[in-house]
């Protein structure tokens, strides 16, 4: 199974977040939400998270910036369960780093969701796509 497509929603007055109902089954057994990266959040269901986190600890070594990389993902992870109308609570200081207020864009991207705050998600997508096909060229022929 793989999370794909783009869902525009909006955090509640006390931030929390809704998933949409076609990708709740995703996150049955719960989720993990951290510090992305490009000022989003990581949003995985267990066993992407189990994947994602061991792969950090087998490629973070003891170098000061592997240090810093295991620090920015494991220190703001944070794990719950949806409620019974497919909410989550974004704490405030995972909501402040991706400048999260009203308006958020989940993406999905293949093992994870990522969570933007809207005006941030349009911003980056702008950008992208006056690069993507030097994007596209540039992995051309390569073996993914």
């Amino acid at each position: 199974m793989a999370l794909l497509g783009e869902y525009e929603h909006t955090l509640d007055e006390k931030g929390r977040l809704t998933l949409p109902s076609k990708l709740r089954p995703y996150f049955e057994g719960g989720i993990v939400i951290t510090k992305g990266v490009d000022r989003c959040l990581f949003a995985f269901p267990p066993e992407e998270w189990a994947a994602f986190k061991a792969n950090i600890k087998a490629n973070a070594d003891l170098s000061a910036r592997g240090r810093q990389l295991s620090r920015m993902f494991f220190s703001m992870a944070f794990e719950a369960t949806l409620d019974r109308q497919g909410r989550v609570l974004i704490p405030a200081k995972l909501a402040r780093y991706a400048g999260l207020e009203r308006d958020v864009t989940l993406t999905g991207v293949d093992d994870r969701l990522e969570i933007w705050d809207t005006r941030e998600w349009n911003r980056y997508v702008e950008g992208a796509d006056e690069t993507f096909a030097d994007i596209v060229e540039e992995f051309a022929g390569r073996e993914l």
